[in-house]
């Protein structure tokens, strides 16, 4: 064929084409236009946002991609694990951890599926190991953006704010789930501890020791500790590796004097795509978790200026 000449050629082309428009039940091949991509402004100023254009791919688990409500007990009983499942669905919106290029959906739908809530921002933890800075994870923050935004005209802070907040820790390497939680449990005890002695020596406004606050600290101790217990159940026997992600759910209830947050409420923790999560209602627990990523000394600077610059852009 390729000996011919081009008249030949192009002769035979024509009439292959005319035989085959005349065939019976040919049909042209209809090729689908690719959708234009749309642009779309970041949640914060390091972190690009970007639309999922595989949005309905499972991205989390095999139970799809995160962004759906969680299902959890109405009441959860003290020392005790409830089970649960993490549905997810497809979003639209992505945030993208620089360091990792792990993706965050932008939002995500709360529990009783009243308000979602909305990304910060994300950042890295590594952890030197001999002379090499290794990536163990990207975490990224949600809010409550009302609450949020009301929390901080009033003076207060991303970690003691009263308002719904989330973490989303993804891995980006294999970490055992007995190694995840003793990471966990190095950075959560001291935290609690220095929780409960602050309560133990406050003072009012007036100087006075507040004796109250001093008979809670006790017994707050003590049930932050049953609920590391609980996370010791629950990491441990959980099957971690890279790309499991791990969800921190912190929902505060009504104001109280007995809290080191001034609050009641509950946390959820779990890991993404499997059934079970446990329920605690320690605030100090809570707190700690929290402080981890915004307190003073954070694990991950990155990640805490992130969390902040997003909440200035609110």
């Amino acid at each position: 064929f390729f000996s011919k000449s081009p008249d030949f050629i192009r002769h035979n082309c024509q009439s292959f084409r005319r035989r085959s428009s005349s065939h019976s039940g040919a049909r042209a091949l209809a090729i689908p236009s690719v959708p234009e991509i749309v642009s779309m402004h970041a949640a914060v100023a390091p972190v690009a946002v970007r639309p999922a254009l595989h949005a309905q791919r499972a991205r989390l688990s095999s139970r799809g991609s995160f962004g759906c409500s969680v299902k959890v007990p109405a009441r959860f009983q003290k020392g005790r694990s409830k089970k649960s499942n993490i549905a997810t669905s497809a979003v639209f919106a992505a945030v993208v951890e620089p360091a990792t290029k792990v993706t965050f959906p932008d939002t995500f739908d709360a529990h009783d599926g009243s308000v979602k809530l909305k990304c910060l921002g994300a950042g890295v933890r590594s952890k030197k190991i001999a002379i090499i800075n290794v990536k163990i994870y990207a975490v990224a923050l949600y809010v409550d953006v009302a609450q949020c935004q009301q929390s901080l005209r009033a003076g207060g802070s991303l970690l003691d704010g009263k308002f719904h907040k989330a973490l989303l820790i993804q891995l980006v390497r294999n970490v055992d789930g007995k190694t995840f939680w003793e990471a966990l449990d190095e950075a959560l005890v001291g935290r609690i501890r220095e929780i409960a002695t602050n309560m133990a020596t406050a003072e009012d406004a007036s100087g006075n020791f507040m004796s109250a606050v001093a008979e809670a600290a006790e017994v707050a101790e003590e049930l932050a500790m049953d609920g590391m217990a609980d996370l010791k159940d629950l990491f441990s026997g959980s099957n971690l590796k890279k790309d499991s992600r791990v969800l921190i759910n912190w929902k505060p209830g009504g104001d109280s004097d007995k809290t080191i947050t001034g609050f009641d409420g509950t946390v959820e923790i779990g890991v993404v795509g499997t059934d079970t999560t446990i329920e605690l209602k320690s605030m100090e627990l809570a707190r700690a978790l929290f402080d981890v990523y915004l307190g003073d000394a954070p694990v991950s600077n990155d990640a805490k200026a992130a969390f902040e610059e997003g909440a200035r852009r609110l």
